[in-house]
This record gives C-alpha cells, sequence and structure tokens, in this order.
C-alpha cells in the first residue's frame, strides 16, 4: 500500500513541478506535451523493478468464518491477478476458512439460515495489481464446508485457478473468466450441479468424477474444444452420458467461451 501511494505520489509532484515552472516562466514548451510520455516511462519502470523493489512485503490476511445456522450459502469469489486455489476440507465449525496474500475484503451477510460471503480484492489497485505487491499477484488459498449446499459465483482475471469441488455440496457453479488458466474438478456427490462457464482467452479444464452424469453444451467462438467422447458421446446437440436424466448424481455443463480452449476431462 504504501508504495502504491508513493508511486502515485511521484506522478503528481513531477505534474505539479512542471506546471509550476510552466507558470514562473521558467520552462516555455507546452508541459503535457512531455507529462505522457514521462507517465509511459515511469509506469514502465515501476513495472519492471517494483516486483523486486517491493518483494517480501504482500499482506497476509488469514480469515475464518463460522458455520452456526447457516444451511445454505452463496459464495462470491472477485480475484485479480495472481493464484486462487479453493477445496472443501473446512473445520466442522467453519463455512470458509483460508489464507490471503495479497490482501482482502469480505463481506458477510445473513438472512434466516442462508449467508452470502463476498471476497474482493483490496482497494488499493494500480492497474490492476495489488499496490506494493509487485507482479505476483494475489494468492489466495481458502477451504469451504463440506455441510451445506453451496452457489459458487467466481469472477477471474489474469492468473491460476485450481479449484477442487469434489467433497463439495456446489449446486450452482458460475465461472467467468478472461485471460487465465482454470482448472476445476466438479463435485462427487451433491446430487445436480449446474454449471455455466463465461471465458475469454482462456484455459478451462473441467473434471467430472466418476459415478457422476454429464450434459454438456459448447457455445465457443475460435475455441478449441475437447471433451471425452466416450463417456460423453455427442448426441448432434450435447455431449450427453447415457441415463443421464435418472443418474443420482449428475452435472449440466454450459461453456460459452471466445479464444482459448475448454476441456471435460474424466477424473
Amino acid at each position: 500500500m504504501k508504495s502504491s501511494r508513493m508511486f502515485w505520489g511521484v506522478i503528481l509532484v513531477v505534474l505539479g513541478g512542471l506546471l509550476l515552472l510552466k507558470s514562473l516562466g521558467i520552462i516555455t514548451f507546452n508541459v503535457w506535451l512531455i507529462f505522457w510520455p514521462v507517465i509511459l516511462v515511469m509506469a514502465g519502470v515501476w513495472l519492471l523493478l517494483g516486483p523486486a523493489l517491493t518483494k517480501g512485503k504482500a499482506e497476509t490476511v488469514n480469515l475464518d468464518f463460522p458455520l452456526e445456522s447457516i444451511r445454505e450459502a452463496v459464495i462470491d469469489v472477485n480475484h485479480g491477478a495472481g493464484t486462487l486455489k479453493i477445496s472443501g476440507g473446512a473445520g466442522p465449525a467453519q463455512l470458509m476458512a483460508g489464507v490471503f496474500t495479497g490482501g482482502v475484503e469480505s463481506r458477510m451477510e445473513k438472512i434466516g439460515t442462508g449467508a452470502s460471503l463476498t471476497l474482493n480484492p483490496p482497494t488499493n489497485m494500480v492497474w490492476g495489481f495489488p499496490g506494493g505487491f509487485g507482479a505476483e499477484g494475489f494468492r489466495w488459498d481458502f477451504h469451504l464446508t463440506d455441510a451445506i449446499p453451496l452457489d459458487m459465483r467466481l469472477h477471474t482475471g489474469a492468473g491460476e485457478a485450481r479449484i477442487d469441488l469434489s467433497t463439495l455440496r456446489v449446486q450452482k457453479l458460475t465461472l467467468e473468466t478472461g485471460a487465465s488458466s482454470t482448472i476445476i474438478t466438479l463435485p462427487a456427490k451433491a446430487g445436480f450441479t449446474n454449471v455455466d462457464v463465461h471465458a475469454g482467452a482462456a484455459s478451462v479444464v473441467l473434471w467430472v468424477p466418476q459415478g457422476v452424469a454429464g450434459r454438456i453444451t459448447i457455445k465457443s467462438g475460435l475455441v478449441g474444444t475437447k471433451i471425452d467422447n466416450v463417456r460423453f458421446p455427442f448426441n448432434g446437440t450435447t455431449y450427453e452420458t447415457p441415463g443421464y436424466d435418472s443418474a443420482m448424481d449428475r452435472v449440466e455443463i454450459l461453456v460459452e467461451a471466445g479464444v482459448g480452449s475448454i476441456e471435460v476431462k474424466s477424473a
């Protein structure tokens, strides 16, 4: 945070100094003609040297939200550049517990036996990177409860996401991602799970556990797709496990993608 303020402070000092010299008649050229090139040069230097200058200064936040009387929850994750790891296995009395390097802002709301947990990057951002955190970005690693149904909404930017939902009772999963690499293992014993993927220039791999039937619809642009056709044969419209409608555990997957790759594999 301090490094972020220093960067913008230097920018303001440079601009103010040039304008002062202009008003005093010490310089006669158009200040704005050199200001923007100077800004670009300084920004480039910051991006090159910032990681080395700020290494080891990342804020680390430990979060732990109790489960209490909550019987269902919405988990809304807005993650910037960096790495994201999510899995089950939170403690028996925990809704969520984890470590957030680079900082996090959280909001918890309860309505009756339901809850909504939102995780956001800190507000001190410099062009998508945490202020004073260099180029590594955010490193979030947290666990969720296996005990209650979840609605998960993941919004990720440039980086890597490794999401293991195999033990979780996720009934609805929404992924919106840009230039990223995302690997998700879907729930194994959640009953029915609806999966909605919206991807830009991204690589997305979905692992479907054995014993889980799947119905997969792909709506894509210039994207490469690779589907396990033995387990999910194509019927002309969708890729679908025989006997899908009567299966006890099943996932329905809709993928809308731009440029990138989409894979659906057997776990």
